[in-house]
């Protein structure tokens, strides 16, 4: 684990030292995890009286907090400490991306290109014409197809597939077990039985994409299935074909959105989400875990259940059902009432 001066990190982050800015920092956790002698986080006073009986010798924080003047602990100070935490992270990461260089036992086709500082691990297997940008990490047991291109300091990790002519922007990272066009799920029937629809189009990722362990994004039936800069996707979601994500969306795990269905900009999808085909769901709108998506959502709303509706007509509707036990007792009491008049 690498160390830092507590001035060494205020001027990564361009923050401010308040006690010993000499401190030697050689690790960072989070309040419960922190070891002794390291650098924590507190975004709020109610973290900071928590960090403050911490093991933590340093505590990263809000300069407009009231510090106690005797405390032994050092503090440094920042207007947005939860940006500056994750700067600091980046320092302390103890992944080890793979060396400079390409493995011999790469296998790669005709006519590929790279640009400087590449790396590419063992038994990865390049199509033909693939194009790398400067700086990609290609970690062992991917596979890329022909006429791939991928932009500048992209990270694929271990075990991603990237199919054939999809296109990565730069900044783009992978997780393991990521399937970046495959087939879209198109079929149909004559006779009794299933036929295939070519799947022939592609897949796009923006820059500074993300995207989870395990998640699917199908190549569009013709033309793309394309997913906007700065989107950030979890772990095990399936993206259909044809599907249009606009930026700086967030797709939590498990959400599952079927083929040419469009998301505006900022969208938020928690977990188990599930929207289907060819509806359009406007800038900004939230959608609550397990909500099931069947029409399309204008701009701006939060929504919940299945079908999703706006979030207070479902709260009102969840009161109601808590009450249901009480309310099938009255009933029935009033049908006994009623049965006892009649005779």
């Amino acid at each position: 684990m690498p160390a830092y001066r507590l001035i060494e990190l205020a001027e990564r982050i361009q923050g401010v030292v308040k006690g010993d800015a000499e401190r030697e920092i050689r690790a960072v956790g989070g309040i419960d995890s922190v070891p002794p002698g390291g650098l924590t986080f507190a975004e709020d006073e109610r973290h900071l009286r928590l960090a403050l009986e911490s093991p933590a010798s340093a505590i990263l924080t809000r300069p407009q907090f009231a510090l106690p003047a005797e405390s032994q602990k050092a503090f440094l100070l920042h207007p947005n400490p939860r940006w500056a935490w994750a700067q600091i992270l980046a320092l302390y990461d103890p992944t080890i991306h793979p060396p400079v260089g390409v493995h011999p036992t790469v296998v790669m086709g005709e006519g590929c290109e790279w640009g400087d500082e590449v790396a590419i691990a063992p038994y990865v297997v390049l199509g033909n014409r693939v194009r790398l940008g400067h700086r990609v990490k290609i970690y062992p047991f991917c596979y890329i197809g022909d006429d791939v291109e991928i932009g500048d300091d992209c990270i694929l990790y271990p075990h991603v597939s990237v199919m054939a002519r999809c296109v990565l922007g730069c900044r783009v990272i992978l997780h393991p077990g990521v399937v970046i066009g495959a087939d879209g799920y198109g079929y149909f029937q004559q006779e009794g039985a299933h036929h295939k629809i070519p799947q022939i189009g592609r897949v796009v990722l923006e820059d500074d994409v993300e995207v989870g362990a395990n998640t699917t994004i199908d190549r569009a039936t013709t033309g793309e299935t394309r997913i906007g800069k700065g989107t950030k996707i979890d772990n095990l979601v399936q993206i259909g074909h044809n599907v249009q994500v606009g930026e700086h969306c967030l797709l939590v795990s498990q959400v599952g959105i079927a083929g040419s269905t469009r998301l505006g900009n900022y969208v938020v999808l928690a977990g188990q989400v599930g929207v289907k085909d060819h509806v359009e769901i406007g800038d900004n709108v939230v959608v609550g875990a397990q909500g099931g998506v069947s029409k399309s959502l204008p701009a701006g709303g939060v929504y919940w259940g299945t079908p999703a509706i706006p979030h207070r007509e479902w709260l009102q509707i969840l009161a109601h059902l808590y009450r249901l036990p009480e309310l099938v007792k009255r009933v029935e009491a009033l049908e006994r009432a009623t049965k006892k008049q009649e005779r």
